[in-house]
């Protein structure tokens, strides 16, 4: 069983269990402290877990915090001390809004394009052309700040999926002319 599959299982349990070690996490500002903190709570759950499933699940979904918490402090440990790294850290408990919170990775709430992927590659194509975004990592960009129905998406796929719109005799995918709709209003906007 995959450790999604496991957190799924015992979610209430290790949400329930991580609430008050989190708060302790949120409080704390030094990064260390916060990772020993995370530490003491692996320990206690190895004494205080005597389900095998849950106590390995909740001790991994732990070691997930540690890894988000350490990628600062490698960054800081390589730069100067003028280029000290800082994150901000929000508790978001809806899980509807935060898919992967059982990894825990603070992230942003992504946006939710109900058309296709294609549909999503054109609007990004038509914004580029009309100069409302750069060249460069746009679609590495799509990807991280985007769902398509709901279901993560990649930026590869994502930039080889403007190639689909070649299947439409017209090189547009449906309902083209409402992208094209929007980004001429803005457009306008602009003038």
């Amino acid at each position: 069983m995959s450790f999604q599959e496991r957190y799924e299982k015992h979610k209430n349990f290790i949400q329930e269990r991580w609430l008050s070690f989190s708060v302790k996490v949120m409080l704390e500002k030094d990064p260390k402290n916060k990772i020993s903190i995370i530490r003491a709570a692996q320990k206690q759950a190895t004494k205080e877990i005597q389900d095998i499933e849950v106590q390995s699940t909740f001790i991994e979904f732990l070691n997930w915090e540690i890894e988000y918490l350490q990628g600062p402090l490698n960054q800081e440990d390589s730069a100067s001390p003028t280029q000290a790294h800082q994150r901000n850290e929000t508790l978001n408990t809806d899980e509807s809004t935060q898919e992967g919170w059982y990894t825990g990775k603070t992230e942003p709430e992504k946006i939710n394009w109900k058309g296709s992927q294609t549909q999503l590659a054109y609007l990004v194509q038509i914004l580029l052309e009309n100069g409302f975004i750069e060249h460069g990592d746009h679609w590495k960009m799509c990807a991280e700040h985007f769902l398509v129905k709901g279901k993560p998406i990649n930026n590869k796929k994502l930039a080889a999926a403007i190639g689909n719109v070649a299947i439409n005799k017209e090189g547009k995918p449906k309902k083209a002319e409402i992208l094209e709709s929007i980004v001429s209003d803005i457009s306008n906007l602009e003038k």
